[in-house]
C-alpha cells in the first residue's frame, strides 16, 4: 500500500504566500515534490478554517519580504530583538504616561524621524508609539515651524488664540515682582487685572505659568468637603479667633482677630501674651464700633471655637445684651471655624514666617502692615479683583468681566492673524 507525505501547514502558507525560499531551507525545499509545492502556491485555502487570519500577513508581505532579504544589512536576530525591546519598555509605562513624556519630548522625537525617514515613516512611527498620526504631525509643525511672534514659540496664524508676547511679559513681569514674593497668583492677577494691565483671564495665567515655569507652585491636598459658612451680605457673620506666634526671643504671643464673612475684612484685632477673655471682648466691642459706628444692628453672628477666651460668662453676658447670636464650631454646627484659620495660615506662611521677628514689639509692627496690606491693597481670592476693603466698601465680588476678555480676546486674534511672519507654514 503506497503511502503519502504529510507536510506542516506552515510549509502550505509559506508557499501559498510565496515566502518559501525566505522561510524554507533548501534541504526541505528539495524534499517537497514539485508538483505538490505548485499546488500550494496555486492554492488560496479559501475553504479551510481560520485562512482569515493570513489577511494580517498580507498587509504586512512586503516588511517580511524586506527583513528576510538574503542581502538585508541588519542581521534578522539583532532587528527582532530590537523591536521586541521597543514593544516591551513601551508595555512598561501607562498610556497616558507615556504619551505625556513623547509630548514633552517631542522635539527629539521629530529630529529623530527627520534623521531616519527613509528608514521609518511616520504611519508606521505611529503604529509602533501607539499615537494618531494627526498629534504627530501636530507635533511636527510645532517643532519645525518656531513663531518668534509668540512667547511659546507657536505659529499665531495657526493658533490665533494664544496670548501676545506682550501679554506674557506681563504676566511675567507681575509675578517676578519681589514685593509680591508672598502673594497667590490669584490675588496678582487680581491686582494687575484690576489696574488695567492685564485682559487675560486667571485661569490664562494659571496656563502660562505652568508652560513657562514663571513660579513653582507646590501641590496641595484637599480637605473633605462640606458646606460652608457663607453670608449674604456684609457684617452679617463675624468670625473670632485666636493664634499663637513664638518670637525669636522665646515668648509666645496670642493674636486676637475679628472677620467679617462676606467680605474678609479684619474689623479689629489684638496681640497680647494671654489668653484672657477680656481681651476677646475688647475685640469684639472694637469690631462693633468698626463696623456699626454707634448705629443698630440686628442679627449678627459670631462663630467662635469653644476655647475658653470664646465659652465663658464674660462672653455670654455681652452677647446676650447686645443682640449677637453666638455659635461654637463643631458644636453648635458641624462646620469648623476654617474661614479663620484659613487666614491665620496666610498670615504666618505669607507674612511672619517670610520675617525675622525678634519680640513682640517688632510682632506688633509687622502685623499692623501685614493687615493694612491684607484690608486695603492684596485682592482676595473669594473676593474677584477686589480687596476686603474693597466688599466692604460697596464692590461686587461677583462682577463679571467676560465682556472685557471676550473683546481682549477678539483684539488678540487679530494681532496674531495680522502678524508680521514669513514662514510657510500654513501652507
Amino acid at each position: 500500500m503506497k503511502t503519502y507525505q504529510t507536510y506542516s501547514t506552515a510549509l502550505k502558507t509559506y508557499y501559498s504566500l510565496g515566502l518559501h525560499e525566505q522561510f524554507v531551507t533548501k534541504n526541505i525545499r528539495s524534499q517537497i515534490p514539485a508538483t505538490t509545492s505548485n499546488s500550494w502556491k496555486k492554492s488560496s485555502f479559501t475553504a479551510i478554517i481560520g485562512t482569515d487570519l493570513e489577511k494580517n500577513i498580507h498587509k504586512n508581505l512586503s516588511e517580511i519580504q524586506l527583513l528576510y532579504h538574503q542581502h538585508a544589512t541588519i542581521p534578522r536576530k539583532i532587528a527582532t530583538a530590537q523591536i521586541r525591546l521597543i514593544i516591551f519598555i513601551i508595555s512598561c509605562f501607562d498610556k497616558s504616561v507615556f504619551q505625556k513624556t513623547l509630548r514633552n519630548r517631542k522635539t527629539e522625537l521629530i529630529n529623530f524621524i527627520e534623521r531616519f525617514e527613509e528608514q521609518i515613516s511616520y504611519k508606521q512611527l505611529c503604529k509602533v508609539l501607539d499615537i494618531s498620526a494627526k498629534t504627530l504631525y501636530h507635533w511636527k509643525t510645532q517643532v519645525k515651524f518656531k513663531c518668534d511672534h509668540s512667547p511659546l514659540l507657536l505659529c499665531v496664524k495657526r493658533h490665533p488664540n494664544q496670548a501676545t508676547i506682550h501679554e506674557v511679559k506681563t504676566i511675567k513681569n507681575w509675578l517676578s515682582k519681589p514685593e509680591y514674593a508672598h502673594w497667590g497668583i490669584h490675588s496678582i492677577w487680581a491686582l494687575a487685572f484690576k489696574t488695567g494691565e492685564t485682559s487675560l483671564s486667571k485661569q490664562a495665567w494659571y496656563h502660562y505659568n505652568r508652560l513657562l515655569e514663571i513660579r513653582k507652585q507646590v501641590r496641595k491636598g484637599n480637605k473633605p468637603k462640606y458646606k460652608s459658612i457663607l453670608a449674604q451680605n456684609v457684617n452679617q457673620i463675624w468670625h473670632a479667633d485666636i493664634t499663637v506666634f513664638k518670637t525669636l526671643d522665646g515668648v509666645k504671643h496670642y493674636i486676637y482677630t475679628v472677620m467679617d464673612n462676606y467680605s474678609r475684612f479684619i474689623h479689629s484685632w489684638q496681640i497680647d501674651t494671654v489668653v484672657s477673655a477680656t481681651l476677646r471682648l475688647k475685640t469684639i466691642q472694637d469690631a462693633i464700633q468698626s463696623a456699626f459706628q454707634g448705629k443698630k444692628y440686628e442679627n449678627l453672628q459670631l462663630v467662635t471655637d469653644g476655647g475658653p477666651e470664646n465659652d465663658n460668662l464674660t462672653i455670654k453676658e455681652f452677647i446676650q445684651t447686645n443682640n449677637i447670636n453666638h455659635t461654637i464650631a463643631l458644636r453648635d454646627i458641624k462646620q469648623s471655624n476654617s474661614m479663620m484659620e484659613a487666614f491665620y495660615r496666610t498670615t504666618k506662611y505669607q507674612w511672619l514666617y517670610l520675617k525675622d521677628i525678634s519680640n513682640g514689639k517688632q510682632l506688633l509692627k509687622e502685623f499692623e502692615l501685614w493687615i493694612k496690606e491684607y484690608n486695603h491693597e492684596k485682592p482676595h481670592y473669594a473676593s474677584g479683583i477686589y480687596t476686603p476693603c474693597d466688599i466692604l466698601n460697596g464692590n461686587d465680588k461677583h462682577e463679571s468681566f467676560s465682556e472685557r476678555m471676550k473683546s481682549a480676546a477678539q483684539m488678540r486674534r487679530e494681532i496674531n492673524k495680522n502678524a508680521g511672519c514669513n514662514a510657510k507654514c500654513i501652507e
